[in-house]
């Protein structure tokens, strides 16, 4: 444009850009940029329309001209902050004087002379009354095909040059996109975002090579058919479809004719111009990118190369994701193997568990929990944290684990455990600290003996709502100092206390301060009430899963403490059903009604007896795996959970007419009668899978049977 090259030969300014608004009105977008090739790394390319930190954003919103000098607060998007002047006009319409575009000039180095500001600033004024008629003569404000990407004209350059210099800057955005892409999702999406999205094409498929094999990872604007054709394509991995798809050079098909005649044309999905090209990994090729376009289009020997540059980046950041996605995988899995497969059910403790990874990057940390049986028959309850987010930290977790049981099993107390586990740490120099509590509960006093290294202290609840933090000089973290002693201190729990030891994670991210969050956990605490722990877990979790980012992961583990329960008859009771044994509806049944009987409470029999069995049916046919079945009398209603290894949470599905959508809705049509009938249900994390529970309350006793 005439004009904004005016604004860079007249003015000096060092970039000159046009922003047009984006089609939903949400943001301005670079389209047209003069300048030298500095402004490559100096352009913000979207820019917020209700944005304080741009001139931009502010002078289309209030119709007027703004002007600043750096120190201007820095912005992602531009990766090479000098400081400069920026001048932001508004082009308006001169009949409803409504702001159209903006022409923003940024001069560096800055326009220090007041002077020298106030002439730029008139000048810009005038030049963008021109610029504005002009644009309203040519494109009647219009600008939807041009915001796609921005442009890039170069006075100083020969024009072949300065169309170039927009390859460059696409190459640009997406290094430093993949840069922060550690995942593939993530990458996948960088890819549609900076490779797709500015090339203008209308579908993009990843795919890649894992074990001899070619697999769809990621798609973008093709039809549900196209994709199942091209999965089924890379599963027949000898024909001349699917060779294709490992050829080691790229693939340029310009036309509907071009692609009548390859095999990709089948894929085309109605397009009428395709790219393949290949992922090359270190040392071998490790997959394709396949865009299509919906006209014919020319690649010349330039956009051919970047082309070929954009995919190498991309390659190499996909094998960095792979990588990083198998750590993960694996840390993952180490973790649940060693976290505790199912928690005591005892009369006199019931406890409730929950763990949450980091939500800013899904990397798995080193926090766990463990509920001990010890050598006298009482409980221990411990949770700790290793420093760190990998394997690493999963694995150095699981030693610890290991060592706890061990130690506790030869009946060491909490204190003497931990100056134990701290020494064989150090001997190990495994790189990583780690905080760790543990509490001994005697079951028949309700003494608790807690020691900690480095830990929060567990947060206490009388039944009357009343909050306590036992009070002790908590130790050195395990690892620092193989020398240092740890101190107990001893507490008595009256009946219906629940204890709750937890992770930093819980009271601290990002945005939540630990102040702030160990005062809502109080809070929190203090005002639950009734039986349910459960709930009182997902509670607490709310306490960071509502922040915007959750930078830390989070362990819980709760326990109420019921009181010596010498000479009364139990008030928990428990049914184990093997995999795929569907006779074991039967004996759950029959055990419900065994039970319920002994407590008095044979006129709820029915009604519990098929809540459970529904609840059994969905475990054993659609989590496939083994299904523990637990009791619990309340003085007020029974509590009945049934536990499986699938992580998948049930949904409750509406029975329908349409048998085909009907017969994916199988595992939730049970929990819509358990959802009718139960007083309360709910579903929950529980160990290595999950607990379904429902509650059946106003309970009329009759005397029990013996």
């Amino acid at each position: 444009m005439a004009t904004l090259r005016r604004l860079v030969d007249e003015l000096r300014a060092s970039t000159a850009i046009l922003y047009v608004p984006s089609p939903d009105g949400s943001a301005l977008i670079a389209a047209l940029v003069v300048g030298g090739p500095v402004s490559v790394f100096t352009v913000a390319e979207h820019v917020a329309v209700q944005s304080t930190n741009y001139t931009a954003a502010k002078a289309y919103r209030a119709g007027r001209q703004f002007s600043e000098s750096s120190p201007i607060k820095r912005s992602p998007q531009v990766t090479m902050p000098f400081p400069y002047t920026v001048i932001s006009t508004p082009l308006c319409d001169d009949e409803e004087e409504n702001t159209l575009w903006v022409m923003t000039g940024i001069w560096q180095p800055p326009l220090e002379n007041a002077a020298d500001l106030s002439v730029a600033q008139r000048r810009c004024r005038k030049l963008g009354d021109a610029l504005s008629r002009l644009l309203k003569a040519s494109h009647g404000g219009d600008f939807a095909e041009l915001s796609l990407n921005p442009l890039f004209l170069m006075p100083a350059l020969e024009e072949s040059l300065s169309v170039d210099i927009t390859f460059i800057y696409h190459i640009h955005k997406l290094a430093s996109a993949l840069v922060e892409a550690k995942r593939i999702k993530d990458v996948v999406e960088v890819a549609t975002a900076r490779i797709m999205k500015p090339l203008q094409a209308q579908a993009m498929a990843v795919c890649v090579e894992e074990q001899g094999w070619l697999r769809l990872v990621g798609c973008s604007g093709y039809s549900g058919d196209v994709i199942d054709g091209l999965g089924r394509t890379l599963a027949a991995d000898g024909s001349a479809e699917a060779r294709i798809f490992r050829y080691d050079r790229p693939v340029f098909l310009e036309s509907d004719e071009q692609l009548a005649k390859n095999p990709l044309g089948s894929f085309s999905d109605g397009r009428e111009a395709c790219i393949l090209l290949p992922l090359t990994g270190m040392a071998h090729q490790q997959g394709v990118l396949l865009l299509t376009f919906v006209r014919p289009r020319h690649f010349r020997a330039e956009e051919r190369a970047a082309l070929v540059t954009m995919a190498g980046l991309f390659s190499q950041a996909l094998e960095r994701a792979r990588l990083s996605d198998g750590e993960h995988a694996m840390a993952r899995e180490l973790q649940q193997v060693l976290l505790p497969h199912a928690l005591p059910h005892l009369d006199q403790l019931e406890c409730a568990a929950r763990y949450l990874s980091a939500s800013e990057n899904g990397d798995v940390g080193g926090d766990w929990y463990d509920v001990l049986t010890l050598s006298d028959g009482n409980v221990g309850l411990v949770i700790g944290d290793v420093e760190g987010h990998s394997s690493s930290a999963a694995a150095v977790m699981g030693q610890i684990c290991s060592g706890l049981r061990a130690y506790s099993a030869e009946g060491h107390r909490p204190a003497d455990l931990l100056r134990r586990m701290n020494q064989l740490l150090t001997d190990l120099k495994p790189g990583r600290l780690a905080t760790c509590c543990c509490v001994w509960i005697d079951l028949a006093t309700g003494t608790a003996e807690i020691s900690s290294a480095g830990h929060p202290m567990p947060v206490l609840r009388q039944s009357d709502g009343a909050i306590a933090v036992p009070t002790l000089d908590v130790g050195l973290p395990l690892g620092v100092d193989p020398e240092t002693n740890y101190n107990s201190v001893e507490v008595t729990l009256a009946p219906e206390t629940v204890l709750a030891l937890y992770t930093d994670g819980l009271v601290c991210s990002h945005t939540l301060d630990v102040g702030t969050g160990t005062r809502k956990l109080l809070g929190t605490m203090a005002e639950a009430s009734g039986h349910c722990l459960e709930d009182l877990a997902d509670r607490l979790l709310r306490i960071t899963t509502g922040t915007a980012i959750r930078d830390d992961d989070t362990a819980l583990l709760l326990a109420r403490y019921e009181g010596h329960l010498q000479g009364v008859p139990s008030r928990v009771s428990r049914l184990d059903i093997q995999r795929h044994d569907l006779q074991g509806v039967r004996e759950v049944r029959q055990f419900i009604q065994n039970i319920l009987l002994q407590w008095g409470l044979d006129a709820i029999s029915y009604e519990t007896e098929l809540l459970a069995t529904e609840l059994v049916t969905n475990g054993l046919v659609h989590a496939d795996s083994d299904v523990d079945v637990r009791l619990r009398k309340y003085p007020d209603r029974i509590r009945v959970e049934v536990r499986d290894s699938s992580t998948r949470p049930p949904v409750p599905a509406p029975i329908t007419v349409d048998l085909e959508i009907d017969s994916f809705s199988e595992n939730g049509r049970g929990l819509v009668i358990v959802e009718e009938l139960a007083a309360a249900w709910g579903t929950a994390p529980y160990g290595r899978g999950k607990s379904v529970w429902f509650e059946v309350a106003g309970l009329v006793e009759a005397p029990p049977r013996y």
